[in-house]
């Protein structure tokens, strides 16, 4: 199945040992129209293997209230061994904000309980102008046990005024983010996108997490509404002004 591209990769090399001699015995207008095409194939493929679009394939909207919606999957968590099938939550809504203020907000301990009022410790770890650690603990009610984690914040593409797209994932941390034995460290994954649209920004938030022992009839009404008044709560506050 792999020879067709092993043969072009091959060839292209050859092609390009051999391209100097070529060129030499070429008009002008040939050897531009030669590097031209060149440069736009590597462009492409370039671009090809740097993609940072979400797969948004799967996706069924569970939930709506006005210009907000709420979209799940089930997919393999990714990087688990053996492969494990878990719940990807994706909440797609808009707010009258520049993309800076949406930033700004995901990254602010003194507001985060006003948009995730379960969250009773939050502390952000700056390491780069691109990258930032953070460590969330959970009060969850009971029967659950309170839940915690540690992730990484990596800014995928800036595109300034236009498109930020920001991803994070659970690291190992022994000494920022040691295991705190009365809560459950949870595994996490996702990524928040930021798109100027006019006079609003859109905005899209996406969560994979592994899968709890709670059955998904208690689980899903739960989880579904915990998203929509994080988003809501989260809309209120980057629209202040």
């Amino acid at each position: 199945m792999h020879e067709p591209r092993v043969n072009s990769v091959i060839t292209t090399h050859v092609s390009l040992f051999f391209l100097p001699f070529m060129l030499y015995f070429l008009d002008m207008n040939r050897r531009l129209a030669i590097i031209a095409a060149l440069l736009i194939a590597g462009i492409r493929h370039t671009c090809d293997g740097q993609s940072t679009l979400p797969d948004d394939t799967g996706f069924e909207i569970v939930k709506t209230s006005g210009d907000i919606a709420i979209h799940e999957r089930w997919i393999t968590f990714p990087k688990s061994n053996p492969p494990v099938r878990a719940r990807e939550v994706k909440g797609v809504f808009y707010a009258k904000a520049t993309i800076a203020q949406g930033l700004d907000l995901l990254r602010n301990e003194e507001k985060i309980q006003q948009w995730q009022s379960h969250v009773s410790k939050f502390k952000v770890y700056p390491q780069t102008d691109s990258t930032w650690y953070e460590y969330s603990y959970h009060d969850i009610p009971w029967p659950v046990s309170d839940q915690d984690h540690f992730l990484i914040y990596r800014i995928e593409q800036d595109i300034p005024g236009k498109r930020l797209f920001v991803t994070f994932e659970s690291i190992v941390n022994p000494i920022l983010g040691p295991i705190d034995e009365d809560a459950a460290r949870m595994t996490l994954a996702g990524s928040w996108t930021f798109e100027k649209q006019s006079d609003k920004i859109k905005i899209t938030y996406r969560i994979l997490s592994m899968p709890s022992s709670i059955p998904k009839i208690f689980t899903d009404p739960v989880i579904r509404s915990n998203m929509m008044s994080t988003i809501k709560s989260y809309i209120k506050l980057v629209e202040q002004k």
